[in-house]
């Protein structure tokens, strides 16, 4: 009987796969360009999600230019990832929005080149709300000999997504977030989740006689061995 179970579980596992995806994003290993991030400088991209599911954050990408955390060359930088929610939908920038409660880790670099950075959150599990518009802010707290860069695409390249998000813009700020002017340069990253919820499947009815009916024969199978033991 246990192994009937295990079998209509793994079935039912395979027809409703957890749904990892692109949230948002762009290619995050080309260009060269970059916008200044340090403690006066910063940018910020705005995505409005669609109806239907929530999404839990795994993490988020970015293209990065002399970015080091080593110390050396008295280079130490330290990158503020923030994320602000508006449920009106209707910002143009992060200023005046709820500031989510998320944080993320700071992934060691040891050299000046371009480079994709993984950052992972490292706070309970974060879940993008459907029909929300959301803002992903990159600055920074701290940041020696000058600045790191977020590297912009080349060519540009407009983000896209899995779910059809909409509505996205880049916005620039360079005095702390005081004010914001629109950026047309698309700045490299990438947010991947996954649906926060199973996403339902349309049901077969065959599927479903096939998996019944195997379930039984297989039962009948053991029952006649066992039978024979005896």
């Amino acid at each position: 009987m246990g192994g009937v179970t295990t079998l209509l579980a793994s079935i039912l596992a395979i027809a409703n796969p957890a749904d990892a995806i692109n949230l948002v994003g762009n290619n995050t290993t080309t260009g060269f360009t970059a916008l200044a991030i340090n403690t006066s400088g910063q940018t910020a991209v705005g995505f409005t999600l669609p109806t239907g599911s929530n999404y839990t954050l795994d993490n988020i990408v970015l293209n990065l230019r002399f970015y080091r955390t080593d110390g050396s060359d008295n280079d130490n930088d330290f990158p503020l990832l923030q994320i602000y929610a508006d449920s009106a939908k209707n910002s143009t920038n992060p200023i005046g929005l709820t500031l989510q409660s998320v944080s993320f880790d700071r992934p060691a670099s040891n050299s000046n080149s371009v480079a994709a950075f993984t950052f992972t959150p490292t706070t309970s599990t974060f879940t993008f709300l459907a029909d929300t518009r959301y803002w992903l802010l990159v600055d920074a707290t701290a940041s020696q000999f000058g600045s790191f860069g977020w590297v912009t695409t080349n060519p540009n390249t407009a983000p896209t997504s899995d779910i059809s998000v909409t509505n996205i813009d880049y916005t620039r700020s360079t005095d702390n977030g005081v004010s914001y002017t629109n950026d047309l340069a698309n700045s490299g990253f990438v947010i991947n989740a996954t649906a926060a919820t199973p996403v339902p499947f349309d049901f077969d009815p065959s599927l479903g006689v096939a998996v019944l009916g195997g379930g039984w024969l297989l039962r009948k199978h053991l029952k006649k061995k066992k039978s024979t033991k005896v």
